[in-house]
């Protein structure tokens, strides 16, 4: 069992002697990409985005938040906004802090609630 293991560089003071230390920096742009593509987040992507400046390259691609709008907001495949991230966030924030800040009596009636979502709300603007 005595493998070699990545450790951010941040906790290498917590490994005794032993086996090799790795950095995060050490591994393939490709991996990390894959880790991305495994995330379902957007708040979790946020999150990778945040570890380096190659997680953050890997958790931008616009793949990944293009999938975050279409399940999310149900916006279109075929819509080409500039960023597929500044449309989920538009969405988000339009979502949560105009439409549910307000109280169900100020919304208009032909909107669908299910749960703590909407459902077939999606703000796409093709450019």
């Amino acid at each position: 069992m005595g493998g070699q293991i990545i450790v951010h560089p941040m906790f290498v003071h917590t490994l005794h002697a032993g086996p090799e230390v790795r950095t995060l920096e050490e591994v393939p742009q490709d991996v990390l990409e894959l880790i991305a593509s495994r995330v379902r987040t957007a708040q979790e992507l946020c999150v990778l985005q945040c570890v380096s400046k190659r997680c953050r390259e890997a958790a931008s691609a616009d793949e990944l938040w293009k999938r975050l709008c279409m399940t999310r907001f149900a916006v279109p495949s075929s819509c080409s906004p500039p960023s597929w991230q500044q449309l989920y966030r538009f969405n988000y924030e339009f979502l949560y802090k105009v439409l549910l800040s307000r109280s169900s009596e100020q919304l208009s009636s032909g909107f669908s609630r299910s749960g703590s979502r909407f459902v077939g709300i999606g703000i796409a603007i093709n450019a």
